[in-house]
């Protein structure tokens, strides 16, 4: 077995600020990540593990290298030996591969594994909602980390890295074991670079105050001039880059500390959108929603159940409106909601 620690000079104790945790000591934390020869546990092996953690007033990342196929027991016993000592665990998909693989080969070997009774923080799961608003066709870890221009060195795919492997075993060079090294490294490390995401989801939980509420006029492509209501949000936490995102006639933009929400306002009137729109029907006729504790009341052939794009009532953009900042929290609320923020 090869095993190798590097300390992270560029990590300072406090940078687990940034993510969720329900932590208080960055002791009980360990981000960790595997390399594996297949996805089956029953036919492959895990052949590289890599965890960052906290040691002795320093963030270090440890790697456990099996040299040889026989010797995936040697490392998976002295990777529990620091796992163990932790109670929160940080991955990237680590719940429906990492963990249940590194589980099996745990009892496969009749070994304890250090899972038991641990929290932990997917980030693949984490960042989902974030899917939409980047416009990303995948969620690979790779993904996220380009929009944080993440300076990645390694070139390859854990399926390519798999051959490296076997070449390897047929000739084990130093180049050979760096390169793998390296891909796993990388992987640590753009995990953990992946945490100014999420100041993203401050728009989510209502991190923000509302600036300034005003009807601007824009021109459509049509050269006519339509009203809508300008709405700008300053943010506890600035961004980490711009980005843009439409839907459903809504247009939301944030940079830095700010955001904005443009939204249309049609015959002087805005929407209103409630949340649990699953307690509401939708009224075609009257175009409207109306609470199921009055709508059952509806014949049945002039409602629908309503949808999040559909669970609204409509009130007119008055000036007691714009200067109202309790209405214009619940509108801005119910904006983001339909935005899937």
């Amino acid at each position: 077995m090869f095993k190798k620690n590097i300390v992270l000079t560029n990590l300072s104790h406090t940078f687990l600020t940034g993510f969720p945790l329900e932590v208080k000591s960055a002791v009980q934390v360990l981000f960790f990540d595997i390399e594996t020869t297949g996805l089956g546990w029953k036919r492959s092996v895990v052949y590289l593990i890599g965890a960052v953690h906290y040691k002795n007033s320093r963030w270090t990342l440890t790697q456990w290298f099996a040299e040889t196929e026989e010797e995936e027991k040697e490392i998976l016993m002295d990777f529990y030996l620091l796992a163990d000592r932790k109670s929160y665990f940080i991955h990237y998909n680590g719940t429906s591969f990492d963990v249940p693989y590194l589980k099996q080969k745990y009892n496969f070997y009749q070994l304890s594994h250090p899972f038991t009774d641990k929290k932990q923080l997917d980030l693949y799961q984490k960042f989902i909602p974030l899917k939409k608003l980047f416009k990303l066709e995948n969620m690979c870890q790779k993904d996220l980390e380009s929009l944080l221009s993440y300076p990645r060195k390694d070139t390859f795919s854990g399926k390519e890295l798999i051959q490296k492997y076997k070449e390897y075993h047929k000739n084990p060079t130093p180049e050979l074991l760096e390169l793998m090294l390296l891909h796993n490294y990388d992987d640590l490390m753009g995990m953990i670079g992946l945490r100014p995401l999420f100041s993203f989801f401050q728009l989510l939980n209502g991190s923000w105050t509302i600036r300034k509420a005003s009807i601007i006029s824009t021109e459509t492509y049509e050269g006519t001039e339509e009203p809508e209501l300008l709405i700008t949000l300053d943010l506890l936490v600035p961004l980490p880059f711009p980005f843009s995102f439409s839907k459903a006639d809504y247009y939301l933009t944030g940079k830095d500390r700010q955001a904005r929400i443009k939204s249309p306002v049609k015959d002087g009137t805005l929407k209103l959108y409630f949340p649990n729109y699953q307690d509401y029907y939708y009224l075609p006729l009257e175009d409207t929603a109306i609470h199921k504790s009055i709508g059952c009341y509806v014949d049945k052939e002039h409602r629908i159940k309503a949808t999040p794009e559909l669970c609204y009532q409509k009130f007119e953009c008055t000036e007691e409106f714009l200067e109202d900042p309790k209405k214009l929290l619940r509108y801005v609320r119910g904006v983001l909601g339909v935005l899937e923020m």
